[in-house]
């Protein structure tokens, strides 16, 4: 704020940084203006708005596009098609990232609209202020039905884009899951992410035997039902920084998820 252009009002009166406070004090903070980085170009696209407020923008994402744009992909990404978005709108675009998600998977993404809303959602990012459930469709029966994965992941040695259980260096991750549905040969998941790993979700259900379908790259088998993993942000439960409300947020189930999930069930009739 201090070297970027915001101002400080102590009742009423414009007071530099320093100025010392009272009890019963008015302050007033403007908060300086935020200048967009070039980095990520706009582009313009379909933006599924799920939420959207002064502070926050919560939008379902679709599989197959990128959160955030990779160095040496010039790819449209949802970043590029937010930034599109809040400049239709005239709003500031600068790109606050909150959550992201794999390339393949689809659901809930958060951006916050300002540095102040970011850094409030950072907060309570990782807390039961800030839940997020998932649901996946995976190989075989999970047992017990629900319960926590807590294994510890880090980079994969053989390949640095992939992750690992990893009981040396590994950091900690924990992933709550709960069976939903179960069919002949797979079964319908929710779960909950206690932590914010990357690929978090599919490599604990990879360890423990049970992939996600879909996943190639970490159950090693391609798999003709569907073209990407079966894994969808299907809910957010955020009290809002700004405003205490309670936001229940949820993105239905894509289509190609629909249509697994139909698969499995008539392998199980029939």
């Amino acid at each position: 704020m201090k070297n970027k252009g915001g101002r400080i009002f102590v009742n009423h009166k414009q007071r530099h940084f320093n100025f010392q406070l009272h009890d019963g004090d008015e302050m007033l903070i403007v908060l300086n203006a935020e200048e967009p980085s070039d980095l990520i170009k706009p582009m313009t696209g379909s933006v599924d708005v799920i939420f959207e407020d002064d502070y926050l923008l919560v939008v379902n994402k679709p599989p197959g596009i990128a959160s955030l744009p990779a160095k040496a992909r010039d790819s449209k990404t949802m970043a590029n098609l937010v930034k599109a978005y809040l400049i239709s709108k005239k709003e500031n675009s600068t790109i606050h990232l909150v959550t992201r998600l794999d390339r393949d998977t689809s659901g809930l993404m958060v951006f916050a609209k300002t540095s102040y809303a970011h850094s409030l959602l950072d907060q309570i990012l990782h807390t039961e202020d800030f839940q997020k459930f998932y649901l996946a469709m995976i190989y075989g029966h999970m047992e017990p039905a629900s319960g926590l994965i807590d294994l510890p992941i880090g980079i994969d040695p053989d390949a640095f884009y992939k992750r690992a259980i990893d009981h040396q260096v590994g950091k900690k991750s924990q992933t709550v899951y709960k069976t939903v549905e179960n069919y002949d040969n797979g079964s319908l998941l929710e779960l909950k992410l206690l932590t914010g790993r990357t690929h978090q979700i599919r490599v604990h259900l990879s360890a423990v035997g049970h992939p996600i379908i879909g996943d190639d790259m970490y159950s090693q088998k391609i798999d003709p039902r569907i073209h990407r993993q079966a894994l969808h942000c299907y809910n957010l439960q955020i009290v809002h920084p700004v405003t205490k409300e309670l936001l229940n947020l949820k993105a239905p189930l894509p289509q190609d998820m629909v249509i697994l999930k139909s698969v499995l069930r008539g392998e199980r009739n029939g």
